[in-house]
């Protein structure tokens, strides 16, 4: 495993923390082997990680309890949650969830603002069951400033937390937890910003609603191919299509959308400067920087750089794709709010 980038809580693993990484360095000391690795997840300044036999291991900050350890101290290096089989993980700012290969979903971590729809208490140091309404199995998490929405297999959307650009007229049903949507088994994924939430939904139909002062909420839009992953910074969005191009569109202050130029409304082909014709197989989206995977394990980032997080060697913002100077083939890259991680 390899990790770059702002590691002021430890979130990078390494065993001590430090404001910025600017090159890749390899996380060693692992309880773990990285093929023993099932799902990853990586927040404002915490990483969580499941392996295949179910174990979870965290590290980072953990003022709210995010890590799950039952205390609010910040761990610098992978420490051993327990057992309890998730098969996704789910970072936000101060804020952790993981889904079980049943779709139960448990949350942990910051709830000043109820996000995770549980009164009385303001942080929960422990994976905590939370049931929802209605039944169902959870599909995925994601999380905005200071509010939870989870998608789930019967089509509803629930919504936990403050959440602005929810509609007036939408009261809670159970403990706080209101339903966006429901009855629309069409919706595929979602993903969130700090203030906005992009959904897509059939027939290769991304859904937008919040802020869009950048631009990040598009238009209803119809895409020329199959959507199979939806990310999101927190002011800019972007998708992978089944024919390997990744699309963004949004904030472009730091060139998070991939390019030199002005924030943009409409989706932007993600260019990778390369001698070849590189596809990409996975992509990621911190708060405001990308990463990008391809079929070869070349791994490419771009957008704001103060930690270090692009892994250039600087600090100057990179407005384009570059390729991150690894030693091994890399099967996953994900980002965190300012840092980036590898594995091989």
């Amino acid at each position: 495993m390899f990790a770059w980038g702002a590691n002021s809580h430890g979130q990078l693993g390494l065993g001590y923390a430090t404001e910025q990484c600017d090159r890749p360095r390899l996380v060693g000391d692992l309880p773990f082997g990285t093929s023993d690795i099932l799902c990853l997840a990586a927040g404002g300044g915490h990483t969580l990680l499941g392996t295949v036999d179910g174990r979870l291991y965290a590290c980072g900050w953990n003022n709210r309890g995010q890590l799950g350890t039952g205390h609010e101290i910040d761990c610098f290096q992978f420490q051993h949650i327990g057992v309890y089989g998730f098969k996704q993980l789910f970072a936000g700012w101060d804020v952790s969830a993981g889904i079980d290969a049943f779709g139960q979903l448990y949350v942990w971590g910051s709830n000043v603002w109820k996000q995770l729809a549980e009164s009385g208490e303001k942080n929960i140091s422990t994976p905590t069951r939370l049931i929802l309404p209605d039944g169902g199995r959870a599909v995925k998490v994601t999380f905005g400033l200071q509010y939870t929405v989870v998608l789930m297999d019967n089509g509803k959307i629930w919504v936990m937390g403050k959440c602005k650009f929810l509609p007036s007229n939408l009261l809670p049903s159970h403990s706080g937890i209101r339903c966006l949507r429901e009855g629309d088994d069409s919706v595929l994924d979602i993903a969130s910003g700090d203030h906005h939430l992009v959904l897509v939904t059939g027939n290769r139909r991304i859904e937008c609603v919040g802020d869009n002062k950048h631009g990040q909420c598009l238009s209803e839009n119809v895409f020329p191919e199959d959507i199979v992953k939806l990310e999101s910074g927190w002011t800019h969005s972007g998708c992978l299509t089944a024919c390997s191009k990744v699309y963004l569109w949004g904030r472009n202050n730091y060139g998070q959308l991939g390019f030199s130029g002005e924030s943009s409304s409409s989706p932007r082909l993600l260019e990778i400067v390369a001698k070849d014709d590189l596809a990409v197989k996975d992509f990621s989206l911190g708060s405001q920087h990308g990463v990008a995977l391809t079929v070869t394990g070349q791994v490419y980032c771009w957008g704001w750089n103060e930690h270090g997080n692009c892994g250039t060697g600087g600090v100057d913002n990179v407005l384009v794709p570059m390729l991150v100077d690894l030693p091994l083939s890399i099967s996953k890259a994900i980002c965190g709010a300012g840092y980036t991680l590898a594995i091989t």
